[in-house]
Parts: structure tokens; C-alpha cells; sequence
């Protein structure tokens, strides 16, 4: 069962691609939902978990007493306001997005789901992007705001991006194209358009593994 990664710019329609992609598939979309779900099953407080992923990028280290009790499905172990130990919350993306990706018929959106499940063999890994004036002009658009206030947050998002797969992935570069199979300027394709090459390549990826071709 196919699965789709989407790594997205700030500005570049990744989340109405995304949704473009699920209506048309019927496929479920993963992104804040995830985390949602990590913090039901173990009983944390979705904030703490949103806390982690912001302490990546802004310390060299995150350290917790919680230690691993999240993994461990023990929802006593944790009030609202908890910390997410780092190791646990890794362990937890990672059998999250697998588990995800084994039921099939998914579009997991960011988190470094290219990362992930890089080697998952119906997984087709997209990134999207558009010139930083194009972005500028959305987020302008649909927020009311400045052109600067907007290259202001794209610069922020981009940075905020690039040290999280940096630090959740051994210095790995979230602009690398080794990372994914496909990657579409959206300043230049219409979402409509990015969303059917995407479900193409998807269908051509499911159907050549399903044909016996050795995973990557």
C-alpha cells in the first residue's frame, strides 16, 4: 500500500497539495494528528510533545527525568505539563510513521517522514518548494501582512526546518535531493498539476514494487 512523504516550504501550497492528494485518494493525512495520537496513547499532553520538537532546534541537547515510560504506554507517568524525553519522542515518531505507512493509503505531511521512512519500499518522498517572492506573496495574501513580515516568517520556517532534520538525522541536510524521489516548484506548477504528477509517480512507484523490484 502506497504511502506519500511531504516535505514542504512555508509558502509553497504543501498543505493543499496534501489535502488535494487525500481527497482524490481517499488517503488519511498525517501531520499535527500524529502527534495528537502519540499524546492519546500515552496520555501526554500534545504541547509537551510540540515543546520537544521546538527544543531541537534552539538546544544542543534536550534532557528529561521522564526518561522512556511514554514509549512504554504508562499514562500515569506523565502530568499535562510534562517534558517528552528526546529518546522517547524519537522512538514514538519513528513507530508512528512505520505504523502509518505499513496500514498504506497515506500522506504524512513534514516531520522528516522522508527521513523516516527512507527506505520503506511503496514510499514516495516529495518536496516542495517555490522562489522565496512567490512564498512572500501567499503568505502576504493570505495573512495580511507585510511583504517584509512575511520573508521574515519564511526565514524563520526555513531555518526552523532545516535545524530539526539536521539534528533528528546526523547533521543530514533537509535540502538534499537524495532524499526524495520528486520535487516540484510550485511557483511554477499549479497545485492541481503538482497533485497529479504526484499521484502518478505514487502509482508507478506502488505498481513497480509490487512487480518484485528489490527495495531500495
Amino acid at each position: 500500500m502506497a504511502v506519500i512523504t511531504i516535505s514542504r516550504e512555508l509558502g509553497s501550497e504543501g498543505d493543499r497539495i496534501a489535502d488535494l492528494l487525500c481527497e482524490e485518494l481517499g488517503f488519511c493525512r498525517v501531520d499535527k494528528a500524529m502527534l495528537m495520537q502519540i499524546a492519546e496513547d500515552a496520555g501526554v499532553d500534545s504541547k509537551a510533545v510540540l515543546a520537544t520538537e521546538r527544543a531541537f532546534v534552539r538546544k544542543p541537547r534536550l534532557v528529561s527525568s521522564d526518561m522512556t515510560s511514554l514509549y512504554r504506554k504508562q499514562p500515569g507517568a506523565f502530568g499535562k505539563s510534562s517534558a517528552v524525553d528526546e529518546q522517547t519522542y524519537v522512538q514514538v515518531l519513528q513507530d508512528t510513521m512505520q505504523s502509518y505507512a505499513a496500514q498504506g493509503n497515506a500522506v504524512i505531511v513534514g516531520r522528516g517522514g522522508q527521513m523516516v521512512l527512507r527506505d520503506w519500499p511503496t514510499a514516495l518522498h516529495v518536496h516542495l518548494y517555490a522562489p522565496e517572492d512567490v512564498r512572500a506573496k501567499r503568505l502576504m495574501q493570505r495573512s495580511d501582512i507585510t511583504e517584509a513580515q512575511a520573508k521574515a516568517r519564511i526565514k524563520r520556517s526555513d531555518e526552523t526546518k532545516r535545524q530539526y532534520i539536521r539534528y533528528m538525522h546526523a547533521n543530514a541536510s533537509w535540502k538534499n535531493m537524495r532524499y526524495y524521489h520528486l520535487a516540484i516548484d510550485t511557483g511554477a506548477v499549479d497545485p492541481e498539476v503538482a497533485a497529479r504528477i504526484i499521484l502518478n509517480a505514487a502509482a508507478s512507484r506502488e505498481e513497480s514494487k509490487e512487480g518484485g523490484e528489490p527495495a531500495p
